[in-house]
């Protein structure tokens, strides 16, 4: 079918014509004689081939229109994309089957006009001929009429046999339209179940996405969770590893400090460390060799060190100051590239970033322990011991850099500090000087050389180290600048070795091996340095691997030069100091500083553990009961018995005090009696730890034990709300049940009130200053204060005097501007109301104490008697015993509990005490400071110079077996 459409569509497409006009149609149902008769010709033709071929060409052609047909109407109906040759044959029928519409109207109308046109001739003629000739108009008329008919049925077979064919025709396209009905139902149908599917796997679709969405998200989780396993374990491992390989070098250190010798550098490190013990410094009077490094800020110092041992050891920062106090590295070569702190165990693995950051944040850390006093540089010395593969034995000390100008916050004595420190360090006569010079930066602007210089002016023990000469070729700085100072022409100063160094690259994270290649291939390569090079210095000269070395032999150089005098010195220092022993200290061992540490802590327990058998527990009581009633006396007395007393009836002063009481006894009472009574326990305890110590050996030692103790131990809290139900208890009792009682309520209260008018009297006497006897006895005079207390007292003396007006407890104002006008009168001075009121009150308490004692004397014997038959002095019917024996009571039973309770207490006193001890004795800076006088110095130091003279005899003996001396 696609093949016959397209061939179809080819044929009939060109041979097609469009709609003609009106005109056009016109002309054509009227054409010319010559054209009618040539289109007769065609009819009769294409009549006789259509009648021959109906059968074998009509009907394939009809078939395959109606199918065109159809499949244009669908293309229409659905507005629908055909296939190629389904559209191509529609397109094609459809015009073939207008062409053959309008030959079959042009046939038609054609046969029909010429029936007509012949009818008309006939007529015509026989009209002209009747006016003439009537036979031969009716013979010709007879002769058109003959040839009328045949026509007519020639035309009636034709048109029956069009009307026929087109018959047929309207019947194909019946079927063809009901066929193209079917197809569209069929389309249809198919395009509804091509819609389900679609939709269905649409759904399947999103669904199986769905489906491998989530298998990836869940591929995705898993994967991020095993890779965060695969990581803690990779990280676990790794600090396995690290934590082995310190293991592994610590035993393998052990078995080597047990199984080998210890080399000359190790034992010349312990020499400085003992050195520095006996000096307590490195000052003048120490003269051991050690390479000291110098330089500006940021000139590099720091670099150098870390390439010459190898690692970054060192705090790093960017222009700002990092090395606050000296730093001494030993070096030495090892198997292991490992760093330890002088005298401790723990070892830093130098492989390891984790180590490497651990220690450097450590010597910063001690760095700014160091620092006191607001100071951001410090003089004590922080030492390393540092060993690895291929390095070169010697010390190094890193100094803090010169700076030029205070930074903000800043002390402004930090440049001074730092210049102090450098000098003091390379004035040593045998330190080996590194003076590190930038050569990116201009020569005036550095201060380092004048130091030096002033130092070693012949320049015999320095080493000039030129460091970032790249930076400086690549800063365009002018060759014979860089050579100048290679060649020591440029600053003024000397130095017996000139390096070049490069110690740095533009990226700050590159590895110390990275640096060293390119550091190798600037010196081949450089202008000024490589092939053809312009400066006249040696390749021996170039590199901190030469440097290294050459530092190296000088240090060792001067250790000849200098252990044979170090010796001397060690040996008259020592004979000088066991003299000195023996005029201060003759017939003492010298005992160590924990010796003397152990001797006074077995003192201290000692006697801690015999705190039970020195007071017995009468006198615990006497000692608390003092304790106690020294911290309520005031109260009592002042506020609640005077004041009480004050101007008031008996049912007054009762009321009064019974409010005073309850209030107290809920709020201070009960916890300014267990606070009494843990001082007392302390106190106690403080008697005994002193010991024996006529050397002041022990003071500090018994001052820590005892502050540390003190401090540390607290009183059950529960003890206040014991305390305070046993004293509420006590003071409610307000009966007194028998005449042993209330005689000894009679005695405690005389007891009290003969003190305190003792305490008050002697106040007012301090107060007035000597008498006139006394004054001539004594050649004094009075002050000022004791003339106007003196003064006042004989104004006051007649209101306390007399013997019929009762006194009140405090003066009117009118009083008080009286007693003022009378003593400027008088005495011609000036009184403040206040002094007037505090001399008032002492004067009042006196009298009023003196009267209260009478009283006592009088109640004394009237137990039992109603309070409106007792006439005592003082107007409290003896209502005033009762409350002293109260009081009495309440002080007796709170001293029994806590005396109980603080017996309680003393084994754990005793244990606090011990820890204090072993905390001590763990602490070996604490146990220096707090064990310590003239004795331990001189022990200590006597001490150290003996194993001073051991060890250089055994630094001698090792140098000799290293070949390092004759």
């Amino acid at each position: 079918m696609l093949l016959v459409g397209r061939v179809m569509g080819s044929i009939v497409r060109p041979c097609s014509r469009p709609m003609m006009t009106h005109a056009q149609a016109h002309a054509h149902r009227y054409p010319s004689p010559l054209l009618t008769t040539h289109r007769a010709a065609s009819l009769g033709v294409v009549g006789s081939l259509l009648l021959m071929t109906r059968r074998a060409v009509l009907y394939p052609a009809l078939v395959v229109g109606g199918i065109g047909v159809a499949a244009d109407k669908v293309k229409e109906s659905l507005d629908v994309d055909l296939p190629p040759g389904v559209d191509e044959l529609a397109s094609g029928v459809s015009s073939l089957f207008g062409l053959l519409g309008n030959e079959l109207k042009f046939a038609r109308g054609a046969m029909t006009p010429s029936i007509a046109e012949t009818q008309g001739k006939g007529t015509t003629t026989g009209g002209e001929n009747n006016g003439g000739d009537g036979a031969t108009d009716g013979g010709v008329a007879s002769e058109s009429s003959g040839s009328s008919d045949e026509n007519k049925d020639s035309d009636k077979g034709q048109m029956s046999a069009s009307d026929a064919m087109i018959e047929k025709l309207k019947a194909t396209l019946n079927l063809s339209e009901e066929k193209v009905k079917d197809l569209k139902n069929e389309i249809k149908r198919l395009k509804e179940a091509h819609e389900t599917e679609i939709a269905i796997l649409n759904e399947r679709l999103a669904e199986v996405e769905k489906k491998l969405t989530n298998a990836n998200d869940d591929a995705q989780r898993k994967l991020i969770a095993e890779r965060e396993r695969l990581q803690d374990v990779i990280d676990r491992l790794t600090t396995e590893n690290e934590e082995i390989h310190r293991l592994h070098i610590i035993r393998s250190q052990k078995n080597a400090a047990k199984d080998v010798e210890k080399r000359a550098i190790d034992i010349f490190s312990d020499i400085l460390s003992l050195r520095s013990q006996a000096d307590s410094s490195f000052n003048a009077n120490e003269h051991l060799p050690r390479v000291v490094v110098v330089g500006d800020q940021s000139a590099g110092k720091t670099s150098v060190l870390e390439m010459l041992v190898r690692a970054r050891i060192f705090p790093r920062g960017a222009g700002s100051m990092m090395t606050r106090s000296p730093i001494q590295v030993t070096v030495s070569e090892g198997q292991h590239h490992v760093c330890k702190f002088h005298n401790e165990d723990t070892v830093y693995n130098l492989r390891s970033e984790k180590d490497l950051r651990n220690l450097r944040d450590q010597i910063e850390r001690r760095m700014l322990d160091t620092l006191v006093g607001g100071n951001v540089v410090s003089n004590q010395t922080i030492s390393l011991e540092l060993h690895g593969p291929g390095l070169q034995p010697m010390v190094l000390v890193d100094l803090p850099g010169v700076i030029q100008h205070h930074t903000r916050g800043m002390p402004t004595t930090t440049k001074g500090s730092i210049l102090d420190m450098c000098k003091k360090h390379i004035e040593n006569p045998n330190s080996i000087i590194l003076c590190i010079q930038d050569a990116s930066r201009d020569a005036e602007a550095s201060s380092v050389a004048d130091l030096v210089r002033n130092a070693d002016p012949e320049g015999e023990r320095t080493v000039f180290v030129l460091t970032k000469v790249d930076l400086a070729e690549k800063l365009g700085i002018p060759q014979d600048k860089l050579i100048s100072t290679l060649e020591g022409r440029r600053f003024n100063m000397h130095a017996r070795s000139y390096f070049a160094v490069v110690t740095g690259t533009a990226n700050a994270n590159d590895s110390l091996d990275v640096i060293r290649k390119v550091e190798r291939h600037y010196f081949q390569h450089s202008e000024l340095f490589g092939n053809g090079k312009a400066t006249t210095l040696s390749e021996e000269r170039l590199g901190v691997e030469n440097l290294s070395r050459a530092v190296s032999d000088i240090f060792w150089e001067r250790i000849r030069q200098t252990i044979a005098s170090e010796q001397m010195r060690i040996e008259r220092a020592l004979k000088h100091k066991e003299t000195e022993w023996k005029n201060n200290y003759p017939n003492q061992a010298r005992l160590s500083r924990d010796d003397l540490f152990n001797m006074g802590r077995h003192q201290i327990l000692q006697n801690v553990t015999s705190f039970s058998d020195t007071m017995t527990p009468t006198q615990w009581e006497t000692v608390l009961t003092e304790q106690i009633w020294s911290r309520i006396r005031e109260f009592i007395i002042d506020e609640i018995y005077i004041n009480s007393a004050a101007d008031a009836t008996l049912p007054e002063f009762k009321t009064r005090v019974e409010n005073l009481l309850d209030s107290w006894v809920n709020n201070e009472l009960p916890r300014v009696s267990v606070n009494a009574a843990r001082d007392t326990l302390m106190g106690e305890f403080m008697k005994v730890l002193n010991i024996d110590d006529p050397d002041e050996v022990f003071c500090e030692l018994v001052r820590e034990v005892k502050d540390k103790s003190a401090s540390d131990f607290q009183w059950n809290p529960n003890s206040v709300t014991k305390i305070r139900s046993v004293q509420e208890l006590m003071l409610r009792d307000n009966v007194v049940q028998s005449v042993a009682n209330w005689d000894n309520a009679i005695r405690f209260m005389q007891h009290i009130l003969e003190r305190e008018l003792m305490e008050t009297q002697t106040e007012l006497e301090t107060r007035k200053g000597p008498s006139t006897t006394m004054q001539w006895l004594t050649w004094t005079a009075l002050t000022k204060q004791q003339r106007l207390s003196s003064a006042l007292a004989k104004e006051l003396e007649p209101v306390f005097s007399s013997k019929h007006n009762k006194i009140s407890a405090a003066l009117s104002q009118e009083e008080v501007h009286s007693i003022q006008l009378a003593v400027r009168r008088k005495h011609g001075l000036v009184v403040d109301e206040s002094v007037i009121s505090s001399t008032f009150h002492l004067m009042y308490k006196r009298a009023f104490l003196d009267g209260a004692l009478r009283s006592s004397v009088y109640c004394k014997t009237k137990f039992n008697t109603p309070e409106a038959s007792c006439k005592a002095g003082n107007g409290l019917h003896c209502a005033d015993v009762v409350l002293f024996w109260r009081l009495h009571n309440m002080i007796r039973a709170t001293v029994n509990m806590l005396r109980l309770e603080a017996m309680d207490y003393k084994t754990e006193i005793q244990e606090d005490i011990r820890k204090v001890l072993n905390g001590i004795d763990s602490d070996s800076e604490k146990k220096r400071e707090l064990i310590k006088g003239k004795r331990v110095s001189l022990s200590e130091e006597i001490e150290v110079l003996r194993l001073l003279q051991g060890k250089v005899d055994q630094f001698v003996k090792q140098m000799k077996k290293e070949g390092r001396m004759r």
